[in-house]
């Protein structure tokens, strides 16, 4: 019996022997029963309740994918809690393994049918829910025992102690000396009137190390009104430890844990004066500044997606280009008080107008596309010439298997064998000769690019039709369409002078999707990976001032350079 042995355990705070200890009981049974075992596959660290997509648990998406492409007999895991600890999820799950013509087996339950996966599913998802309430419970008992129920704050650290059995002790910290001075300092500045931004930014200038271990950042020190988080919302600060006041709530599509706030009525409240950082008249004058920079807000504001949100970088830093005040976009992390200089900021309108107007006029010019076909062709014979070192392997490789199948059928037909004991090493050995005469495929000639004369002009039209559509009713579907033709946005300072240099990269293959044609077929996607496709850019300089982009723009010889071509399809620069 072709059986794939499936193993997971749910928290990085077990140990990974788990696996490993799963895997052996699993394999031993294989070997008394004498089932084939064809592949092993294993979740690391993730909950039984993740669900069972690619993104949420890798390992069961993988087993699913080999089950689907056939020649699997059965499922075998430990348990039934191995395989998933929400029902929904066991159920799909089963009827996927008997709609491929599988079975599911655990060593605990034997085969789990309809009836007995589904009582297991039952009983396996609520232990989960079971557990995670004896854990909120206990965590509530350490926090009504004046130690700590979760992570440990910036400013604490943990204490080493043995009870009487000689066991650690959990849950003990004491005042971290070091840390939390510098947790007085943000609390002292920030009294004096200071900025949340002035404040971080002489941590970072004094090379003080964040909590992380890296640079601070607003978020850190200021956090969030509502969840009481940050630095300066801290009341372990002041000796108050609060437990309770947010949960995590899990989506139960895309299985994703979202914080929520819970009552006051349902904190727990314990005064902790011993772990007392800053006094009640360094706290209420932080307060009283957080207060103040609230202006009023009644209610958090949430930003829509702007058209070119996480799509810009610095290019004095590399940090994100984004927001940063009513209308303007600037350097993220100069914004936040860290280690760049670049001041400049740029209009949203300005920002997104110059690139639309680099996409619509500059990504298709000829000499940039033949850059790219050149850079293409290249590359793909670089591609070709290392298949064809490999092709003489494989073909032996698919030579040695074809004889094999050749053989087991001429001993079938003079009675040598028996059809059963055939049927699993023909089967092999024709997927032996299937895998090679894929891979044989793979490796094709050089293919010609050549696209059609007119394309830029009907790409041109429907830019034009997309940024018609932005303007008038700001379509999603639109502002989609523009987003997926740019890789990404470096925004520098221009040397010497006021304004900034814009360079906008995308890719051939989504320009030309939209323009209705298509790169011939191959063997890399249509967005070949990084290496293999170069990028397209065009620079498009202008001064803060500017209403309109510059007439003159770059010389075609400018645009092939700057996409990389070849020496050979430089011309004399005109300027």
């Amino acid at each position: 019996m072709r059986t794939l042995i499936y193993a997971r355990f749910s928290s990085d705070l077990q140990n990974d022997r788990s696996i490993d200890d799963q895997l052996a009981d699993c394999r031993a049974r294989c070997d008394r029963e004498g089932w084939t075992v064809v592949d092993v596959f294993a979740d690391y660290a993730i909950s039984g309740g993740a669900g069972i997509g690619e993104g949420q648990r890798p390992g069961m998406s993988a087993l699913l994918q080999c089950v689907q492409a056939g020649g699997i007999d059965q499922v075998l895991a430990d348990t039934s809690s191995r395989i998933a600890r929400d029902l929904g999820d066991f159920d799909r799950l089963r009827k996927l393994l008997t709609f491929h013509g599988a079975r599911l087996f655990s060593l605990a339950d034997g085969e789990l049918d309809s009836f007995k996966g589904t009582v297991k599913a039952l009983i396996d998802e609520q232990q989960r829910k079971d557990t995670a309430h004896n854990i909120r419970r206990g965590q509530r008992g350490r926090a009504l025992a004046r130690m700590n129920p979760g992570g440990m704050a910036y400013g604490y650290r943990k204490i080493g102690r043995l009870d009487e059995r000689g066991q650690a002790v959990p849950g003990l910290r004491e005042i971290h000396p070091d840390q939390a001075a510098i947790v007085r300092r943000i609390f002292e500045e920030i009294g004096e009137g200071r900025s949340v931004r002035a404040v971080i930014a002489g941590l970072n200038a004094h090379g003080v190390p964040s909590p992380s271990g890296g640079l601070w950042r607003i978020s850190t020190v200021h956090g969030h009104a509502e969840r009481r988080n940050g630095i300066l919302r801290n009341d372990l600060y002041r000796g108050k430890l609060i437990y309770n006041r947010t949960r995590k709530v899990q989506h139960p599509v895309s299985r994703r844990k979202t914080l929520r706030i819970n009552p006051e009525s349902e904190w727990t409240i314990v005064d902790v004066p011993e772990l007392r950082i800053v006094n009640d008249d360094l706290w209420d004058a932080a307060q009283a500044q957080l207060r103040r920079y609230a202006g009023g807000l009644k209610a958090p504001v949430r930003r829509s997606r702007h058209l070119l949100s996480g799509k810009a970088v610095c290019g004095a830093c590399g940090g994100p280009w984004r927001v940063v005040g009513k209308d303007r976009w600037g350097c993220g992390n100069h914004r936040d008080g860290l280690t760049c200089g670049n001041g400049r900021t740029i209009t949203r309108a300005s920002f997104e107008r110059r690139v639309l107007t680099g996409l619509s006029e500059r990504l298709l010019h000829p000499d940039l596309v033949a850059a790219y076909v050149e850079e293409y062709r290249a590359a793909w014979a670089e591609e070709a010439k290392r298949g064809r070192k490999d092709r003489g392997r494989i073909e032996r490789k698919r030579a040695d298997a074809d004889a094999r199948v050749a053989r087991l059928i001429a001993a079938l037909a003079d009675g040598r064998i028996d059809a059963s004991d055939i049927a699993e090493p023909l089967a092999e050995a024709k997927a032996e000769r299937a895998r090679c005469d894929a891979e044989l495929a793979e490796i094709a000639a050089e293919k010609v690019v050549a696209l059609h004369p007119g394309l830029a002009g009907v790409y041109r039209k429907r830019i034009a039709d997309l940024t018609g559509s932005l303007a008038a009713d700001d379509v999603p579907a639109a502002r989609e369409a523009v987003r997926a033709l740019i890789d990404r946005i470096v925004v520098t300072p221009r040397q010497g002078t006021i304004g900034t240099s814009i360079e906008v990269h995308g890719l051939l293959s989504s320009v030309v999707a939209v323009a209705g044609g298509k790169l011939p077929d191959c063997t890399v996607p249509l967005v070949p990976p990084v290496g293999l496709e170069p990028t397209l850019r065009k620079e498009l300089d202008f001064e803060s001032s500017a209403s309109t982009i510059p007439p003159q723009g770059p010389c075609a010889c400018c645009l092939a350079r700057r996409a990389g071509a070849p020496n050979q399809l430089r011309g004399a620069c005109r300027r």
